[in-house]
């Protein structure tokens, strides 16, 4: 097979992904919400940093917000996400060129797109939380295809993109990157202005709209309140992120049984009896979640990096190894593609078959990691199934929503419509900002949304200060259990003064019920 033709193959399972899956990954309301909304903001006055929160970094807001000048539209951001995704598919095919036949190549790169970009998690690449995330994973990926290719032009513009997304990205990359120029006797000093290109375009704005110094301090102490959150830390810990004993405990037990099932598969397989062998591996792997099968493969690639250490490991094998573990370093102790670690996950397991091969019988191996992508596409095909979306057509595009959200969903729009004005505004607590946008309706707060980690980031008195003074409209209670970040309920769990605040100074005018409860309140004259 000629790499046109993988190139080819690859191209039209994408489209054909995408025709299935499209804008079903995710949450929209939840997950969503805040990339559609914050570049509209941009476009209506409000600008980075001064008056809106950053957490990333700026070039995908500000590139989001050019292409909302066309009128904002969720097809926009979508089909963005999807160009990007493809790209990254691409970048990724390549790499994996470099050590492996163009078949063996296809194989994994389907595995890719089957189970990371389109994952049914909050972390897929094509309905993305966050696209400055997703824009600095592009600049990583090709960041790691110039370096194994010696493009340094390139690698040098796609360093400056990693930069202005995702600088924590970018300051290892950056420097494995130099020093393996260095160690490989390249000049690059002719490339190196091209680092610029991006973070001149972030100048260019923060100058146009007059983002001082004093600005970029506030932000970074709202920053660094919400690094140190408890919020944050128990949402982190829950995903594998930060060092938790007990799940650090279930990921031993679930890899003690994942590498068991694995041995007794390869003793079979050795004594002559192949079919015995994969029968065995996959009755083995459908009695446990494949999903989490390999949460701890960061340990694993570094202690196979010490067993094959006699065998040779290239300078290339290492410098795959560095991007893998930079990609799943957020939640290294949880390396699956329904978390953070997603954007390496199949490049890190890529690695660990590199050295595997090297010591044990190839066939199987090949064999047994098909067998491994086909049971988890099969999961993540089955939540698809069976978490089916249900949509309707807004002025900003299509809304895809849970099919049990959905009656609620569209009653809360329609109320929105007949009953809000045109001169009025509204928030919707504690995430919502999805219909800010469908109704064209700025909010005026630096805190994106209202769960915990906002109110313990900005301070309960702050939010408060800030709704006083713009004199919302409305209020819109729109159920949301937010006990991922360790409080469940809003006015009960968290933000009660906030809420006093609200009945004290507002009515009650509507409740729409379904199977949940929406509550709206207006401003008392």
């Amino acid at each position: 097979m000629t790499t046109k033709k993988n190139i080819l193959i690859l191209t039209i399972f994408f489209l054909m992904f995408s025709l299935i899956f499209y804008a079903k990954t995710g949450n929209m309301l939840v997950d969503f919400s805040r990339e559609t909304f914050i570049p509209f903001q941009m476009n209506n006055g409000e600008k980075l940093i001064k008056d809106i929160f950053l957490i990333y970094g700026p070039f995908g807001y500000i590139l989001n917000s050019f292409l909302y000048l066309f009128g904002p539209n969720l097809n926009i951001l979508l089909f963005e996400a999807h160009i990007v995704s493809y790209l990254i598919l691409i970048s990724f095919y390549f790499i994996l060129e470099n050590f492996l036949s163009k078949k063996a190549t296809l194989a994994f790169s389907l595995a890719f797109l089957a189970i990371s970009i389109f994952s049914n998690s909050t972390f897929s690449f094509v309905l993305p939380y966050s696209f400055s995330t997703l824009l600095g994973v592009l600049g990583v990926y090709f960041s790691l295809y110039c370096l194994l290719y010696n493009k340094k032009t390139m690698l040098f513009l796609s360093l400056g993109l990693i930069f202005c997304n995702k600088i924590e990205l970018f300051i290892p990359i950056f420097i494995i990157s130099l020093a393996f120029l260095i160690y490989s006797k390249k000049s690059f000093k002719k490339n190196f202005c091209y680092i610029f290109v991006f973070p001149f375009v972030c100048l260019i704005y923060f100058l146009f709209n007059k983002i001082s110094l004093d600005d970029i301090f506030k932000n970074y102490f709202y920053l660094k309140a919400m690094l140190d959150s408890k919020s944050l830390k128990y949402l982190y810990e829950g995903m594998g992120t930060f060092f938790n004993f007990e799940y650090f405990k279930y990921n031993i037990l679930l890899s003690a049984k994942t590498l068991g099932i694995l041995t007794i598969s390869y003793l079979i397989y050795l004594i002559k009896k192949p079919a015995l062998a994969y029968s065995f591996l996959i009755i083995g792997f459908c009695l446990i979640n494949t999903n989490f099968a390999l949460n701890l493969i960061g340990f694993f690639a570094i202690l196979v990096s010490f067993l094959s250490y006699k065998k040779g490991i290239s300078k290339e094998e290492i410098i795959l190894l560095l991007f893998a573990l930079i990609l799943c370093s957020k939640s290294f102790f949880a390396i699956n593609s329904l978390s953070y670690s997603n954007f390496g996950y199949i490049l890190i397991i890529f690695y660990t078959f590199l050295q595997l091969q090297k010591i044990i019988d190839k066939t199987w191996l090949i064999n047994s990691i098909m067998i491994f992508f086909i049971l988890n596409f099969i999961g993540n095909l089955g939540f698809y199934i069976s978490n089916q979306k249900g949509n309707f057509k807004t002025k900003i595009g299509k809304i895809w929503i849970k099919k049990e959200e959905e009656t609620l969903f569209k009653t809360t729009n329609k109320y929105i419509e007949k009953n809000i004005k045109k001169n009025e505004n509204f928030i919707v607590l504690p995430e919502g900002q999805i219909f800010n946008l469908i109704h064209k309706k700025n909010h005026n707060f630096s805190n994106s949304t209202f769960t915990p980690l906002d109110f313990e980031t900005f301070g309960e008195k702050n939010i408060i200060k800030t709704l006083q003074n713009n004199k919302t409209d409305y209020i819109i209670f729109y159920p949301r259990n937010t006990f991922d970040y360790g409080a469940k309920t809003i006015c009960y769990d968290y933000a009660v003064d906030f809420c006093k605040f609200i009945v004290d100074n507002y009515t009650q005018v509507a409740s729409i019920k379904d199977k949940d409860k929406v509550v709206i309140f207006k401003i008392k004259k």
